[in-house]
């Protein structure tokens, strides 16, 4: 190859590049996650007094110990973005994300952490949080990401009035939408979302330990109600998908 064809190649690379970089943005997330060793003495007196918020993702609690932790970043024009990351990835890296993204509006940050329970049973959706931002070309983001528990709910057909029955533990952070999914899957499952329902909106009793909603759907009957599976949705996003029991 000549010099000169060698400078063309060169020139189109560095083009290629700055219009990369033009048309991006860089977003930095702390998770929040440490080991207790990393968070500094600062740190550890402004989480004892809590006299400020930092500018990162709630710590999580002492109980949460998580699989993996994966984040997807998604808007109606770009390809979404999905990558994930071992507990071990994340404590080497100080808890932090850093990646370039797609400039533009209303580009979501979604983060999931699943957790193995003591029985060896997987939760794909126990911890994590959302928040969506606006990206300018260019721009270096810091981008806080409150985080917490994702609800998981205990959906019962009720066979008396043919209901269902979803009962939602005030531990959580309050529902604010119930997902209504169908198994159409052969095999390997695979969720057709058939309803979002505005937790407001139901009927509902309550204890001090419990809100029980009542939900029904001419879709869902006596013969089929266990393809069927509700998820809730509270302020950190969407939790796991729980078939409807008998």
């Amino acid at each position: 190859m000549s010099r000169i064809a060698k400078l063309i190649v060169i020139v189109i690379v560095l083009a290629m590049v700055g219009c990369s970089y033009e048309n991006s943005a860089t977003v930095s997330i702390d998770t929040g996650i440490r080991k207790q060793a990393q968070l500094s003495l600062l740190d550890k007196v402004i989480a004892w007094f809590s006299l400020s918020k930092a500018v990162q993702a709630d710590q999580p609690p002492g109980d949460v110990i998580f699989e993996e932790l994966t984040l997807t970043v998604s808007a109606s024009d770009m390809s979404t973005i999905t990558q994930t990351y071992s507990y071990v990835d994340i404590i080497n890296n100080h808890g932090k994300i850093t990646l370039e993204i797609p400039a533009g509006s209303q580009r979501a940050f979604e983060i999931v952490a699943s957790r193995r329970e003591m029985t060896g049973s997987l939760i794909p959706r126990y911890y994590g949080g959302i928040k969506t931002v606006d990206l300018s070309p260019g721009q270096n983001v810091n981008l806080d990401i409150e985080m917490g528990k994702l609800a998981i709910v205990s959906p019962y057909w009720n066979s008396y009035n043919n209901n269902i029955e979803i009962q939602f533990m005030k531990s959580y952070s309050q529902p604010l939408f119930f997902k209504v999914y169908e198994n159409i899957g052969v095999g390997a499952p695979i969720y057709k979302l058939i309803d979002t329902v505005d937790a407001n909106k139901l009927q509902y009793e309550e204890d001090s330990e419990m809100i029980l909603y009542y939900y029904s759907n001419p879709a869902i009957s006596s013969g089929n109600f266990g393809q069927f599976y509700i998820s809730a949705v509270n302020q950190y996003g969407e939790g796991e998908k729980t078939y409807i029991m008998e």
